[in-house]
């Protein structure tokens, strides 16, 4: 907490001891559920301040501070995942080093899907998301407060974006 506070009072220091938001979150993401492949690609070059990441759960058109409201849309097609949906305030996506995004998704599938209401809560999944997977649009740089971030709180759209079943994060509807 010390050091916390300390490091609170200058606004660069957070990225230069490798804390800021979302990536220390994602770290520990990572750190949790991720397999060891996924762990090799993705937290190293984290830890080490290579990369940035960001997280991708807010949605527009409901109120996604609560999961089972999602709309965004996960669904596995034979070997691979497809994401569907729009995503909004994603903080760290305008960042230069950003490379991945840890996508909050609506599972689409009957284990754990849409219209299970046993499982409400067990009907999401996080996916890893290389930004630059083809179907994934950084859509603006949205304000806030009168303030453009640079790093951005960027809205996204995701038309069909295929990934490796393989960047599933954690279990199946353990999201």
């Amino acid at each position: 907490a010390p050091l916390a506070e300390a490091m609170g009072r200058v606004y660069w220091a957070a990225e230069v001891f490798n804390c800021s938001a979302p990536d220390t979150g994602n770290m520990e993401l990572l750190a949790r559920f991720a397999v060891p492949a996924q762990r090799q690609q993705w937290l190293v070059p984290l830890l080490e301040g290579n990369i940035r990441s960001a997280f991708a759960m807010s949605e527009p058109d409901v109120a996604s501070s609560d999961p089972t409201n999602l709309q965004t849309t996960v669904k596995r097609v034979g070997d691979d995942l497809a994401l569907n949906g729009r995503k909004w305030f994603i903080t760290g996506v305008a960042h230069p080093r950003c490379k991945l995004l840890i996508v909050m998704c609506r599972n689409t599938e009957e284990e754990g899907g849409e219209g299970d209401s046993s499982a409400r809560h067990q009907q999401h999944s996080m996916v890893l998301v290389p930004l630059h997977t083809p179907g994934v649009e950084v859509v603006r740089n949205i304000a806030v407060v009168h303030h453009l971030s640079p790093e951005g709180h960027c809205e996204l759209v995701l038309r069909n974006v295929r990934v490796p079943a393989s960047h599933l994060l954690g279990d199946w509807g353990a999201g």
